[in-house]
């Protein structure tokens, strides 16, 4: 049951006024977040302004589309060029007459000189955020250290100080510190500008990597050093305060799952921590906000330490997280309203901690376009299906507990300028156990193609044993369990089986035929047409079995032969015998070498306009998928993409609850031959689309394998690309500055060994 907000006691805020005394609010964001806070202001009848990079999202980007008014911002797709150009920002929201700005999470939010610039408008505008003084102590993670120790919240050991000569910061590390322990960028955030080091020797390198990418994320690249705790777990709480002096916390989050210092899943509350632990860390919370003069929504991170079971201050983000909605579900409260009456100046309702409720139990799960068997590498392309498991942005489905915030839809373009994050699917339940379940299904339920998703990897995650017992979560859970829940090509999500191969090339076949809509039985069709020679009789011919239609399927980018054909044979009634080639290595068989084996299947069914497929495997098993079919006829190999989500599950086929399949287009032209034939016969190549940021080696220069050679910036993440092998760069095609495009050449490597060049190597680190 859901928590009751009609007679919560934080609905006596929500009641005070039908809205705050704010007339208008402009977003200074995009994406996702954008459209949330969009949804509150619609909730409260309070009209918003959007902003959009005319050579990025466009106008029409989900978040444009849903507010009021929508101005283009910037020059360029970057956020430098675009969504960071503050006074830009403050000129468009004067010019619009909004009375506050909500600057949501990422770019303007943590920025004091934003925050100073929009309070000393002419236009009397508020800033839906702290004051710029409580920005700037807790921006610096050095400084923020201090005032911590000061108001006696306990932090970790560690380097805090201004000098920050790389041979001193060494020093610190060697005598004062001991390894393991992290670089962390002062005025970073999010796992960007953050480095473990595990011994003395990848110190200096380390450093200058993680400088490197603070500079170009937060245009400073002062960093501390803290030592570094062996799996803890990464509890924060939210603390809201007013403008009056009250400051309350609503409770902690566990953030603990973790990959590369990014939460993978949140949940709220902690599970399995004394009671008498959280009260002390809440008050930890307030005593940190108040050390800072703290006003809005805010979070106070801490680790706690399994071995002594001592917590520590890690940091507070002085914005809106991520991961708030769980924190909204467990409490009935919509945080966003919050923000905005306390930027109106009104009084929180709640002055005693004990009122604040507490019900239930919430997770919520970042779904990225990245690739989980590329080492989760961001992903680019056109999303051409989206259906998430409840309806986006529209809050809580309270007969299902799902929820779903997102900032896409079908039909728009994921690109290398801004974060990989696709949406957030947060779920609600009674309890942790029945979260988790939810969580699990509606994961499961999720339907999103045309990029390569983490779903796969969730769906893991949340149903190991760890994940679901209360309290076993700490942030070495990759580390520990990195086999249990890797996904590779041979993943029955990822990879098909003989049968999913025949079913996608049954909807293949109907599509090319145009039988989507059409009934399954074409002696019906055939009666009700009065003709055998309409196109929805299907490539069935007369003349008996001699006459029957062939078409041979190929599998696109499968480089044997044997591996990738499927051959369909029609039959009079609609139905098709498919016949799935597949090679069996040596090892799996009695023979002296590989054997190709082939599965043969009759499929009937049909294929509705509304992706519905109802087929029939030889006559007796039924099977329902959602089936949507994605043609690609304008690159050189042309492709038809399935993507299919299982109804009733095929587990005895190695099949949970999705697979996705490219065919080269039966119908097409494959001109790719003839185009690689002019790129050369070997290369390094870009794992990703992205922006070259460092070239380590010239033409003529011996590497050795796994040296450095390009440093690359994605997803505003940093991705080094070393040598296959040993050998010698022989052509250095990429220079610092330029955008290059996933499979783009960078470099060309002759092998030591070989008197030929590397094959087309992507190798990244």
């Amino acid at each position: 049951m859901f928590f009751d907000r009609k007679s919560s006691a934080s609905n006596a805020f929500n009641n005070k006024r039908s809205a705050p005394a704010i007339s208008k609010v402009l977003i200074a964001n995009r994406g996702e977040i954008a459209c949330r806070v969009m949804r509150t202001c619609h909730r409260l009848g309070i009209p918003t302004v959007a902003l959009y990079s005319e050579t990025g999202d466009g106008p029409t980007a989900l978040h444009a589309q849903m507010a009021d008014e929508a101005y283009p911002i910037g020059i360029g797709p970057s956020p430098m060029e675009s969504y960071l150009r503050a006074s830009e920002v403050l000129e468009i929201a004067e010019r619009s007459g909004a009375k506050a700005i909500h600057p949501g999470y990422g770019f303007l939010s943590e920025n004091a000189s934003f925050a100073e610039l929009v309070k000393a408008s002419p236009a009397d505008i508020a800033f839906v955020g702290p004051p710029a003084d409580a920005i700037l102590a807790m921006g610096s993670k050095s400084h923020s250290k201090a005032l911590m120790i000061d108001a006696g919240v306990p932090t970790t050991p560690g380097y805090h100080g201004s000098n920050q000569d790389p041979d001193y910061l060494k020093h610190e590390a060697v005598t004062n510190i001991g390894f393991p322990l992290l670089i962390k960028a002062t005025m970073g955030g999010g796992g960007k500008g953050m480095r473990l080091v595990l011994n003395e020797h990848d110190f200096l390198p380390s450093l200058e990597s993680c400088k490197r990418e603070s500079i170009a994320a937060f245009g400073d690249d002062n960093v501390i050093l803290e030592r570094f705790l062996i799996k803890p777990r990464h509890i924060e709480v939210q603390v809201v305060a007013d403008q009056h002096g009250n400051v309350l916390h609503l409770h902690e989050r566990d953030c603990s799952l973790q990959r590369r210092h990014q939460k993978i899943i949140e949940e709220a509350p902690a599970s399995d921590l004394p009671k008498e632990m959280l009260e002390k860390m809440g008050d930890m919370a307030k005593r940190a906000a108040q050390a800072v003069g703290y006003v809005s929504a805010g979070t106070v991170e801490f680790l706690l330490d399994p071995v002594s079971q001592e917590f520590y201050f890690c940091e507070m983000n002085t914005r809106l997280q991520v991961e708030h909605p769980v924190t909204e579900l467990i409490t009935g409260i919509d945080l966003v309203e919050w923000q905005l009456r306390i930027a109106a100046g009104e009084v929180l309702p709640i002055t005693d901690q004990a009122d604040v409720p507490r019900m239930g139990h919430a997770m919520e799960a970042r779904i990225y376009a990245e690739n989980p068997a590329r080492d989760f590498l961001p992903a680019t392309g056109t999303v051409w299906h989206h259906e998430p498991p409840a309806e986006s942005n529209t809050g809580i489905n309270v007969d299902t507990g799902v929820r779903v915030d997102t900032g896409i839809k079908t039909g728009d373009e994921i690109g290398v300028h801004y974060d990989p994050m696709i949406s957030k699917l947060i779920v609600y339940g009674s309890d942790r156990d029945d979260a988790i379940q939810k969580l699990v299904t509606s994961l499961k339920q999720y339907q999103i193609a045309g990029v390569p998703t983490n779903i796969p990897f969730l769906v893991k995650c949340a149903q190991h044993p760890a994940f679901q017992t209360a309290g076993d979560i700490n942030t070495g859970f990759l580390d520990d369990h990195a086999e249990d829940v890797r996904v590779d090509s041979s993943d029955p999500v990822a990879h098909e089986t003989a049968l999913t191969r025949a079913i996608a090339a049954f909807c293949v076949l109907l599509h090319t035929e145009k039988r989507i809509g059409v009934d399954g039985n074409l002696h019906i069709t055939q009666k009700r047409l009065g003709t055998p020679w309409s196109n929805l009789m299907g490539s069935w011919r007369m003349g008996g079995n001699k006459a029957r239609f062939m078409r041979t399927l190929i599998l696109a980018d499968e480089a044997d032969p044997d591996n990738s054909k499927i051959e369909c044979l029609s039959n009079p009634d609609g139905s098709f015998e498919i016949s799935v080639h597949s090679r069996v290595a040596e090892m799996e068989c009695s023979g002296d070498g590989d054997e190709t084996i082939i599965d043969s299947y009759t499929i009937s069914g049909t294929l509705s306009t509304n992706n519905c497929l109802n087929v029939v495997i030889n006559g007796t098993k039924r099977i329902s998928c959602t089936a949507v079919i994605y043609e690609d006829e304008l690159s050189d190999a042309p492709k038809l993409f399935v993507n299919m989500w299982v109804k009733n599950h095929l587990k005895e086929s190695g099949v949970d609850y999705a697979w996705s399949m490219a065919l080269q287009h039966p119908l097409l032209v494959n001109r790719s031959q003839e185009a690689s034939t002019q790129v050369g016969s070997g290369s390094v190549k870009a794992p990703m689309p992205g922006k070259i940021t460092k070239v380590h080696v010239v033409e003529g220069q011996k590497v050795l394998k796994s040296d450095i050679l390009i440093v690359m910036e994605a997803m505003k993440m940093e991705h080094t690309i070393r040598a296959p092998s040993d050998g010698t760069v022989v052509s250095l095609l990429s220079l610092p500055g330029e955008i290059v495009k996933d499979g783009d050449i960078l470099v060309l490597v002759e092998d030591a060994n070989a008197s030929t060049v590397l094959k087309d190597e992507k190798i990244v680190a």
